[in-house]
């Protein structure tokens, strides 16, 4: 039972691929992290996962079989930015129905007070965002949790305290999560296994060698619009 990468490649556009022949797996109650500069296409990596995007090649697969269309995603991405996927126009009690209603436990375990409930994201400060968007995530039908850069926002006493309730329920609940974190602490400490992302390529690592990848200049692609204008292809 596992999230699986088989030879996956993806491109925005056929000149230029973000990477290519990945496998990668992630058991059910295992922890695994990502870790790559920036632009080498962790984030891609994690909503062709998500089912998000669809790859340009190879297949992932979940316990054994494709994403299905129409039904709910086993897999969930909580991103770092949460105010990006939350309809400004929505009180938080309508962002987070919209998934499940959840249990006042696990409100009380994140902290999120009711009065929350009636305000629109943009009443909320980052940290109280992202608690509803851990919560939403964790729909009783959830299998696979995806952290891209979860916590890369808030300060650090809001970090653990997330991080700690998040670990407890994916332990009891026996899901399996992937953490994307330039954070090298974060994934020394919480990860059982670790891939490393560089030069259109993805590869599993020793864990304890992480502190020794040296730094990188970001990748840049020029956008296809770009490449029209300096070739005067207008």
């Amino acid at each position: 039972m596992a999230l699986e990468c088989k030879d996956v490649g993806f491109h925005y556009n056929t000149e230029n691929w973000l990477f290519r022949n990945v496998d990668l797996r992630v058991g059910k109650g295992e922890i695994v992290g990502i870790i790559g500069y920036s632009g080498c296409g962790k984030t891609s990596l994690s909503k062709l996962l998500a089912d998000y995007l669809i790859p340009s090649e190879g297949e992932i697969l979940i316990d054994g079989e494709k994403h299905k269309k129409g039904e709910f995603k086993k897999v969930q991405l909580i991103y770092q930015h949460p105010e990006k996927i939350m309809n400004p126009r929505w009180k938080m009690k309508e962002i987070l129905s919209e998934s499940y209603e959840p249990e006042q436990k696990i409100l009380d375990k994140f902290g999120i007070r009711n009065e929350w409930f009636n305000r629109y994201p943009i009443e909320l400060s980052g940290g109280e965002m992202q608690r509803f968007s851990i919560v939403r995530s964790l729909n009783p039908k959830t299998e696979y949790l995806i952290a891209d850069e979860m916590t890369t926002m808030l300060d650090g006493l809001t970090q653990a305290f997330i991080w700690k309730q998040l670990l407890e329920i994916v332990k009891t609940r026996n899901i399996g999560l992937i953490i994307i974190s330039h954070e090298k602490d974060i994934i020394k400490k919480l990860c059982d296994r670790c891939y490393y992302m560089s030069d259109q390529k993805v590869e599993e690592i020793n864990i304890d060698s992480i502190y020794f990848i040296k730094k990188q200049s970001p990748r840049v692609f020029l956008h296809p619009w770009v490449s029209l204008i300096n070739n005067k292809k207008f």
